[in-house]
């Protein structure tokens, strides 16, 4: 009797190894690790070409096409979705209300709000990159000069009654090499890597004249600017913010080779293809911890966006609250755009 006992007790100890183990595999093959990380200098020249292929404005969506056209999707308000002519595009970017597409022989189109001149791009010749925001859009050239769109009128009253272009902003800039247009200033990054900023005016129509400044953060590569906070990616991977005057690092951020902000939160794609997010996640924007394999990401409002391997794109937050739920006819909805 005790024999069978032990042989009984000796089995079931058996069993609870082998299904002991069988769990420790299970768990095993469960958890994936995360791909190796990429040299970061390595990795954002191969990202490069995908980082304006989509544009995320206020309302509406803009991505380019393997064959230079352009998917358009959100409010056409004032025709910034009139896109379906575009040929040979290469790049885009979008305000609220303004798009502009880089076109291959260097030369740009727009479409949308034009009551200040916001679109007179037609007669831009040799740009290399371009942005575009609310009140007008920066065009890079090959020779590291800038040129900008845009008029502003001062409010009667408030001081001489001047047209003063934009352009006066950034005439005077040279070895530039990225352009960043924000609501009423531009933003330069030099070939040195470091950033300047200038507005004419800023929000106070009176003040007849050009200010500058800079940044104050050396080996800067990319910056985005929204509302009170401005985010810098620097050469070696790292991230630095500045919100509300309250100096930050990005949370110990590296590896990172693009950023993209919304409103209230900022999103850094690292050299694996992995994504981080911080900040405000009411609407969920913030979500990205699952996401993999991703090229570009982009940001507006309380919306992020990824550009994932296959050409495909990939959300979190609240798209409503970025893009129309009533777009025009024969519009494609970015979800199933395809964009190579």
């Amino acid at each position: 009797m005790r024999r069978k006992i032990k042989i009984i007790l000796l089995n079931v100890l058996i069993i609870i190894s082998v299904l002991s183990l069988c769990s420790c595999n299970i768990n095993k093959k469960k958890k994936k690790k995360d791909p190796p990380l990429e040299p970061v200098d390595k990795k954002r020249a191969e990202i490069e070409p995908y980082q304006n292929l989509v544009a995320v404005g206020g309302f509406h969506m803009l991505g380019v096409k393997a064959d230079g056209t352009v998917y358009s999707w959100g409010e056409n308000k004032y025709g910034e979705c009139d896109t379906k002519e575009w040929r040979d595009i290469v790049a885009v970017s979008a305000g609220s209300y303004i798009s502009a597409g880089l076109k291959s022989d260097g030369t740009v189109v727009s479409a949308g709000l034009n009551d200040l001149g916001q679109c007179e791009t037609k007669d831009w010749r040799d740009i290399v990159e371009i942005s575009a925001c609310d009140t007008h859009i920066l065009g890079l050239k090959a020779d590291g000069t800038v040129v900008s769109t845009g008029r502003i009128v001062p409010e009667e009253g408030t001081g001489e009654q001047t047209i003063q272009t934009r352009n006066e902003m950034v005439k005077e800039w040279k070895g530039i090499k990225h352009v960043v247009a924000t609501i009423n200033a531009a933003i330069g990054i030099k070939q040195e890597q470091s950033a300047t900023w200038s507005h004419y005016g800023g929000y106070m129509l009176s003040i007849n004249e050009v200010q500058t400044g800079d940044f104050g953060v050396n080996n800067i590569i990319e910056l985005k600017q929204e509302g009170l906070f401005w985010l810098a990616l620097l050469a070696d991977g790292t991230v630095k913010i500045e919100e509300c005057y309250d100096d930050k690092t990005g949370e110990e951020w590296t590896d990172i080779v693009d950023i993209a902000t919304g409103v209230e939160h900022y999103v850094g794609l690292k050299s694996n293809g992995r994504v981080l997010a911080s900040g405000t996640n009411g609407e969920g924007q913030c979500e990205v911890r699952d996401w993999k394999s991703i090229l570009a990401i982009y940001g507006e409002g309380y919306i992020t966006v990824g550009l994932q391997k296959d050409g495909t794109l990939i959300f979190s937050g609240d798209s409503t609250k970025a893009l129309t739920e009533n777009p025009e006819e024969g519009h494609v909805d970015p979800k199933e755009w395809d964009l190579f």
